[in-house]
């Protein structure tokens, strides 16, 4: 009996010193401490968790879907984005470029991966060449717009169609992730009719 309740000592005492040293090497504001590296990416990149693929329409619910149709109802914004990686305090703002990737979107439809696939017309749709996320934040959105009006002449039915979609020449010394800097937009076209068509 007096063996245990020593090894219970023992034991109280030890797990009472661990604590100890774990709350002496916490600092205050250690939560508010930087973290990670400042990488550069498009969120959209890793959507479906086994491919850059980021199809249109997503989701089944108003807070899921990742596009807007305009007030006009002449334009579908998919929504995109930039992201810097990491906690960086007093982080100034950057800016990187934006560009559709022609080989990128023909390999996607030339490997079959994508049924019904087309690329996208490059008259069908618009988007910045430059998306610039301020000091103190670490990610912007942007839009791929898309003409409503072709999307709904019948030219497309049946059809999914692609565009690659690249950022690069991150600036303020932040660098590109070496993943997750293209996605592949898959416009799924009769998918999309109900929310155009009102």
């Amino acid at each position: 009996m007096i063996i245990v309740v020593q090894n219970r000592k023992i034991i109280f005492t030890f797990i009472v010193a661990i604590c100890t040293v774990i709350l002496a090497g916490c600092k205050e504001g250690d939560g508010e401490a930087d973290y990670g590296f400042g990488y550069v990416y498009m969120p959209q990149a890793s959507f479906t968790g086994v491919d850059n693929h980021y199809p249109v329409p997503s989701g089944n619910g108003i807070n899921t879907y990742n596009f807007v149709v305009s007030e006009g109802k002449d334009k579908l914004n998919i929504i995109l984005g930039v992201s810097r990686s990491g906690k960086i305090t007093n982080a100034g703002g950057f800016s990187v470029n934006v560009r559709v990737s022609p080989a990128e979107t023909d390999e996607v439809i030339v490997s079959g991966e994508i049924e019904n696939a087309m690329a996208l017309p490059s008259g069908m749709y618009q988007m910045p060449d430059l998306v610039t996320v301020e000091a103190g934040k670490n990610s912007a959105s942007f839009y791929l717009s898309v003409d409503v009006n072709q999307l709904k002449n019948n030219t497309y039915d049946g059809s999914n169609l692609v565009l690659a979609v690249e950022i690069s020449n991150p600036t303020n010394n932040f660098e590109l992730a070496e993943m997750n800097t293209s996605v592949v937009v898959v416009i799924d076209v009769d998918a999309i009719q109900e929310f155009i068509s009102n």
